[in-house]
């Protein structure tokens, strides 16, 4: 009998375990309109890039790494399809990309597989992001603290239009941001690239953003590089190149973030 009381109280803490409610929705996050679309580099079955995401809720947990989003706008993310012979077509990338958290709040990876590629005709892809557009975690069963249609609207009318005075223009922290991003999508996502390559992984992230407006952004950016040569060629700090990189530009989100959330905070 004792035993048979002892099995039904294990049994009962398992099932317990296993209703557990599952943890709140985490933040809607910002997505950064991009003047040129963004290609998605493919490598071992998969096609990705990364796009700059400020969080848009300071109230909500931050997302985990690989955390699902969905697009949210009144514009859509649009996928371009280039086949063999140079012929372009343009899909919603709601029906074709998965969305995951890169590593926290500050990036998202954007990705579909190769033979989905293949699918659609294409032998390369690029993104499209369109002005005012937010990401929304996929909702979950059992979350005792879902996302509600009226925490999307006003995030979207108040929050969002606030973040675009950050994510959009010249100022220098913004124009790093974009350009240490490029960076980013411009190296492996594993492995590393010889220090001979990292030249020109500088020309192609700064190339689009010209002009005396920028040039304190640009300046940033080239510290942010230099201090990644030194980090990762003559001490070793770090891995790879593309390891330093998403450190330097998750810091600078973090700092842009601060600064947001004060703008939108009262009597901060």
């Amino acid at each position: 009998m004792r035993r048979a009381s002892i099995l039904i109280i294990a049994l009962a803490f398992v099932f317990i375990g296993l209703v557990r409610p599952v943890a709140a929705a985490p933040q809607i996050l910002g997505l950064v309109a991009y003047n040129e679309a963004v290609p998605l580099n493919c490598a071992y079955g998969q096609c990705s890039a990364e796009l700059i995401t400020p969080c848009l809720q300071k109230h909500r947990d931050n997302p985990l790494p690989g955390t699902a989003y969905q697009f949210h706008g009144k514009c859509e993310a649009t996928l371009v399809v280039t086949d063999a012979q140079g012929r372009q077509h343009q899909l919603a990338a709601r029906d074709h990309l998965r969305v995951t958290t890169a590593r926290s709040f500050t990036a998202v990876r954007v990705e579909l597989t190769e033979r989905k590629m293949r699918e659609l005709g294409g032998v390369k892809v690029a993104l499209i992001v369109s002005d005012g557009m937010s990401l929304v975690p996929e909702p979950k069963a059992g979350d005792m603290n879902p996302i509600s249609p009226e925490e999307i609207d006003y995030t979207s009318a108040f929050l969002r239009v606030e973040a675009d005075r950050w994510l959009h223009g010249t100022a220098p922290r913004t124009v790093a941001a974009r350009i240490v991003n490029r960076m980013i999508n411009n190296t492996p996502r594993t492995g590393r690239i010889g220090t001979a390559s990292w030249q020109s992984i500088w020309k192609k992230g700064v190339n689009s953003e010209k002009g005396e407006l920028r040039a304190a952004g640009r300046e940033q950016a080239q510290e942010i590089f230099g201090a990644c040569r030194y980090m990762v060629g003559d001490v070793g700090q770090f891995f790879s190149m593309r390891r330093c990189l998403e450190t330097k530009h998750d810091s600078l989100m973090v700092d842009m973030n601060v600064d947001y959330w004060r703008a939108v905070t009262p009597d901060s």
